[in-house]
């Protein structure tokens, strides 16, 4: 049995997971932006967890935005979590629980749940994007995560797009896709339909009703992530597309104007087509099954 983790800018969740994927209800405890919010949050959630856990904890996985020392478990300097900056997690919770620590970045933790218990269940080969704050990314060959020379794996939302936004991204760069595409592009292309919202989600009752201006907005995302596609495809030539975080809920609306695009992009080239594009069926769980794959031995690294 393990205890998986997921933590991200201002929440960490968390579920129990067997090794057949079966788990628990997922919970979810604000975090706090700085060092002692964060320790505090991780132990309540890891204690909670522990007790409601049907039979012993083997390991505990944690999936995380990094950068950081996946070997040595302790980060390096987050991007959107500077506070976290050198923290030593695995030691950290393995003093204060005495169990062994899994660290995985939480687009390749959301890579390997998607092709174990996700969207793209059984696939050796596929690319998975981490649509929310940011755009994370992992990506599979072979049934093994590729992680690079770096052990990290690819940042494909740090190709450049173009810079028409002139949005600077975290990295210090103008023009990256995680620009064009992450929750504040999205929430962007919202008020540019005159849809002034605070979080994407908030969408859904004016999607209901039909709203011009939403669905407009929406096949405007959907263009622009099939263009982004359409590199990834040129570079990769990967079939499989898995779309994980927050915004992989609202695919029905705007997969349609990236299929479109691909299409035109590669009209000469339709070999290059994915055959598939496919939202998570529970994207809060993404990173959550990943973890538990990688503590079954699963998708080894290449």
């Amino acid at each position: 049995m393990f205890i998986c983790l997921d933590l991200g800018g201002t929440h960490v969740r968390g579920t129990w997971l067997d090794e057949q994927g079966k788990h628990g209800p997922v919970l979810v405890l604000p975090r706090k932006k700085t060092l002692e919010g964060t320790k505090e949050a991780l132990s309540e959630l890891i204690i909670r967890l522990k007790g409601d856990c049907p039979s012993q904890v083997q390991k505990i996985g944690l999936a995380s935005a990094g950068p950081f020392d996946r070997q040595g478990k302790v980060y390096l300097s987050p991007t959107n979590m500077p506070e976290l900056s050198g923290f030593k997690v695995g030691s950290f919770i393995q003093e204060r629980f005495a169990l062994d620590v899994i660290l995985e970045n939480d687009a390749q933790a959301a890579a390997l749940g998607e092709v174990w218990q996700g969207g793209l269940k059984g696939e050796n080969h596929a690319i998975v994007l981490t649509l929310g704050t940011g755009v994370g990314s992992g990506v599979i060959f072979n049934a093994r995560i590729w992680r690079g020379a770096h052990d990290t794996g690819p940042e494909l939302g740090h190709i450049y797009l173009g810079p028409g936004l002139g949005e600077k991204c975290g990295c210090g760069q103008v023009g990256c896709a995680e620009t064009w595409l992450n929750k504040k592009a999205l929430l962007d292309l919202f008020a540019k339909h005159e849809l002034a919202l605070n979080d994407p989600k908030e969408i859904w009752p004016y999607l209901k009703n039909g709203h011009a201006g939403g669905i407009k907005a929406l096949r405007e995302y959907g263009h622009r992530l099939g263009l982004f596609l359409t590199q990834l495809m040129i570079i990769f030539d990967i079939k499989a597309i898995g779309l994980a975080g927050g915004i992989s809920s609202l695919s029905r609306y705007f997969l349609t104007g990236t299929w479109i695009t691909i299409k035109q992009r590669l009209q000469k080239r339709p070999w290059l087509w994915p055959e598939k594009i496919v939202a998570s069926p529970d994207p809060q769980m993404s990173a959550l099954w990943g973890m538990a794959s990688l503590m079954r031995g699963d998708y080894e690294a290449e």
